[in-house]
């Protein structure tokens, strides 16, 4: 079954057993907010939170969960919070990875760590997965928090990262368009070469398991009929794309945020690239947005 939204997502999650989870630096009352909904649905179980014990032990009473449901680690900083809740996915077998109150730099810094963290693909990418009123499935957009700016090597990892999170959502070869500015190949502009490259990189089979289409304009990856208007005719992707990839991160992350601002989205972000999913929120996501992300890491947890 084909997982459209978030409320399919979260009635096919509701049916699965609970995972530990391990938090970094999780004295931050949205994460504990949204772990405590994540308590009630019942697909996570014990959660190991690294950083400052009283503060934490506070959020959870705030928030009226269950502090037997945690496991307290203390840290003495941000960057120990981080070293210490990619550990328990190492040794203590957590199944997802939250970022807590810590910077970004530093959360990515732990998992990164060439001892001991857990990457596992060539990349560290992030995605965000968007249902909104005006189109018909979830639509990803990537990368817009982490690679600046891609290669084309770095644009092919950025898609396979996405290949659990997809065959989770039971989507068995996702739908990918490349955006450019236009979708003609031009010297002028890297991004229609790049696109182009990688559209011939997935006809000859090195990028497996998905469809690749570009370069497009967003209007024509969007529209099936404003990729007529232009004279593409027959793409496999056009008006139906379940990805997006941007050609840098201000692309990518001025897009995702036009859809929250402006096209009434929901939405869940993921760190996709290392052993486990890693929730990777914006400081300005509410309880619900971190809800979704768990459900998204739960979802391909159960790979």
């Amino acid at each position: 079954m084909v997982i459209r939204n978030y409320t399919e997502l979260k009635k096919a999650v509701g049916t699965l057993p609970p995972v530990t989870v391990a938090v970094a630096a999780a004295a931050d009352p949205e994460v504990i907010g949204g772990l405590k909904l994540a308590h009630d649905m019942g697909f996570i179980g014990t959660c190991i939170v690294t950083g400052d014990p009283k503060a934490i032990e506070k959020c959870i009473a705030e928030a009226g969960d269950d502090i037997k449901k945690y496991e307290i680690v203390a840290a003495k900083d941000d960057g120990s919070a981080g070293r210490l809740a990619v550990r328990a996915v190492r040794e203590q077998g957590a199944k997802i990875l939250v970022k807590g109150s810590l910077k970004s730099e530093l959360y990515l810094k732990a998992i990164l760590d060439k001892e001991q963290g857990i990457k596992a693909s060539a990349v560290l990418s992030n995605i965000s997965l968007f249902e909104m009123p005006s189109y018909h499935k979830f639509l990803g957009v990537t990368d817009n928090a982490i690679i600046v700016a891609p290669t084309i090597e770095e644009k092919r990892a950025i898609i396979e990262n996405t290949r659990p999170l997809f065959k989770a959502l039971g989507v068995d070869k996702p739908k990918v368009a490349l955006l450019a500015a236009v979708e003609t190949v031009s010297p002028k502009q890297p991004a229609t070469q790049d696109a182009a490259a990688l559209v011939v990189m997935a006809m000859r089979g090195q990028i497996k398991d998905f469809i690749v289409d570009g370069p497009l304009g967003y209007d024509a990856a969007i529209s099936a009929e404003a990729a007529a208007t232009k004279g593409i005719k027959n793409s496999p992707v056009c008006g139906d794309p379940d990805l997006i990839v941007a050609p840098n991160l201000e692309t990518a992350n001025s897009l995702g945020k036009s859809y929250k601002f402006h096209g009434s989205a929901t939405w869940g972000g993921l760190v996709l690239g290392a052993l486990v999913p890693a929730v990777l929120n914006s400081r300005s996501d509410d309880e619900q947005n971190r809800l979704n992300a768990l459900l998204l890491a739960r979802a391909m947890a159960a790979l």
